[in-house]
């Protein structure tokens, strides 16, 4: 596979696959997206964030330049989004860090098969259990040689960089926990991920940051999109309409994210056309 060198591939089936969010994932998830977390069920983890880091106004320099200044906007627009709460960023990382993260993991990352009755894909160990102060200096020497992904990593965890989220998603302060599960996803031809609301645990947003080739540039014809559902009432029970309602590109170095709501925040990806591959962080 041209994203992950070819001996890093590894071929099994499982029936189920580890979630990723901004908080310890304590469920086992039949899917695979980035969560952020409610602080509810951290509250007593030594992990939540102490007084002394509290948010700056800035963001950690990795990322782009012009978010800081786009969150009013980009907050307008997720809570006018239908049919429920949802949005992009479209350039989430300054200058070349998305691609610098991308040949980080093709040199250093292997990739595990998985399938079962909702997905068919690739994906990683949890970026989110990597520390370069690990005592295993194996898994110290792997962190050293991703820096770039290892400082997205922290960025991520940031008290700044989830304040901003708050705000962009009209939460309260302190909502979102630190914790979070970071595995990448390859979605090779063929691969894809069927309808679900990401309900399980605390989640309470998800999101995907997009490590699609930046030239040519990813397209419809490539499938592999995000695709957003509009639901309907039958009976007592609310289930996804048969069609979406609303498609977004994977574009390159962009972040999609909505929230999570039960029984109605209802999205899929779409089969892989495309002879390269869908790689992504969630």
């Amino acid at each position: 596979l041209p994203l992950l060198n070819s001996n890093h591939i590894t071929a099994m089936s499982s029936s189920s696959t580890s979630s990723s969010s901004y908080a310890s994932s304590s469920a086992a998830s039949s899917v695979a997206s980035k969560r952020l977390k409610t602080s509810s069920e951290a509250s007593s983890s030594t992990s939540m964030v102490s007084s002394s880091s509290l948010p700056t106004t800035s963001l950690p320099p990795i990322f782009s330049s012009t978010l800081l200044h786009s969150i009013p906007s980009l907050a307008e627009e997720y809570s006018t989004a239908l049919p429920f709460p949802h949005g992009r960023i479209e350039t989430l990382l300054e200058g070349n860090n998305c691609n610098q993260i991308l040949e980080e993991l093709k040199g250093n990352l292997k990739a595990t098969f998985k399938e079962s009755d909702l997905f068919k894909f690739y994906q990683t160990i949890d970026v989110g259990n990597l520390s370069p102060t690990s005592p295993d200096p194996d898994q110290a020497n792997l962190c050293s040689k991703m820096p770039t992904l290892m400082s997205l990593k922290q960025s991520l965890y940031s008290p700044t960089f989830r304040s901003k989220i708050e705000t962009l998603c009209n939460l309260p302060p302190n909502t979102l926990t630190d914790r979070i599960d970071c595995a990448v996803n390859l979605h090779t031809k063929g691969c894809h991920l069927l309808c679900h609301d990401d309900v399980i645990g605390t989640r309470k947003i998800s999101y995907i940051i997009y490590l699609t080739d930046e030239e040519p540039e990813w397209t419809t014809a490539d499938g592999g999109l995000l695709e957003i559902y509009d639901s309907s009432v039958s009976g007592v029970n609310r289930s996804p309409n048969a069609t979406p309602s609303k498609t977004l590109i994977p574009k390159h170095n962009s972040m999609a994210y909505f929230e999570v709501c039960p029984n109605k925040s209802f999205h899929s990806v779409q089969e892989v056309f495309a002879d390269r591959p869908r790689m992504s962080i969630q």
